[in-house]
């Protein structure tokens, strides 16, 4: 099983990087932090708002750090709350963000106490206090998702950009904006860094990151064909497509998956002129062409 279970404390997985793994009340169940050292302690995520996770978030502090060091502050990869919920008890000295992450975390009430937020902007970067680290900007899942890469180490802490055995649920909520793409774009970006491990939030390490990447882009690269064909006496909806192309359909919560990824898919399609996209009594519809 590739799910990772919530522990006791933080364990050391690369170099200067080390990962707990916090209950969460939304599946899978369990979501990693990661502390980091740099000229002090950062932590990246923080768990769900709920008082199990922000315990066990201050027992695996306390055990990792003792009584006398603090936090610099708190590193969110990404806006869904099972990553940032923990910053309105933790409230850090600073949270740094991608701007595109930091506006819905400044926007959510349950979030309004935690204190001022620094942003990075753009594709990727230094990494701002930790001067062995880097970020990439991952796009697809959420906006302003980070990717923390460490290049020494080859290690890159992925968030829920990538899984091991799972698929990532792709934004669907614009139905202008292009996740699928974004995705796909994303993909090529992290190939290029050459990463010798990625370390996703709720399962365990990606150890052969290019084959699996590849694996990756090649199935998506095949869900568009499937797609397109598909639309052959169209138009069709989302649902029916997914129900064309996958023949068998899972349990709800992974049919959930798939729909938002074939409707994204779609959406894609539509963007770049392979397909046509309209409304019928408000459900959108495809079409080839």
């Amino acid at each position: 099983m590739s799910l990772l279970v919530a522990g006791t404390g933080f364990e050391e997985i690369a170099p200067g990087c080390r990962r707990a793994v916090l209950p969460s009340p939304w599946p899978p169940g369990a979501v990693a932090v990661f502390l980091i050292e740099g000229e002090g302690p950062w932590l990246v995520d923080t768990g769900a708002n709920t008082e199990e996770s922000a315990e066990a978030l201050r027992l695996a502090l306390e055990d990792a750090l003792g009584s006398d060091v603090s936090l610099e502050g708190a590193i969110v990869s990404h806006a869904h709350l099972d990553h940032a919920g923990g910053l309105a008890a933790l409230r850090p000295p600073v949270t740094l963000a991608h701007f595109d992450a930091a506006v819905p975390l400044a926007a959510d009430e349950r979030l309004s106490r935690i204190g001022p937020i620094r942003t990075v902007d753009g594709e990727g970067g230094l990494m701002m206090y930790l001067e062995d680290w880097a970020w990439v900007l991952g796009e697809g899942h959420a906006p302003g998702h980070l990717l923390l890469w460490n290049p020494d180490s080859g290690s890159v802490l992925v968030g829920d950009q990538f899984f091991q055995g799972l698929k990532t649920p792709l934004r669907v909520a614009d139905p202008d904006e292009d996740s699928f793409g974004d995705y796909l774009a994303t993909i090529r970006r992290v190939a290029e860094l050459e990463p010798s491990i990625l370390f996703p939030s709720h399962t365990e390490a990606i150890r052969e990151p290019l084959p699996y990447l590849e694996r990756v882009e090649r199935r998506m690269e095949r869900q568009l064909d499937r797609t397109m064909a598909a639309l052959v006496g169209g138009p069709r909806t989302a649902e029916q497509v997914t129900e064309s192309v996958y023949r068998s359909l899972p349990r709800p919560g992974a049919r959930q998956i798939l729909l938002r990824e074939q409707l994204a898919a779609l959406r894609h399609l539509a963007l770049t002129g392979e397909a046509s996209r309209g409304t019928d009594e408000g459900v959108e519809v495809f079409e080839a062409g």
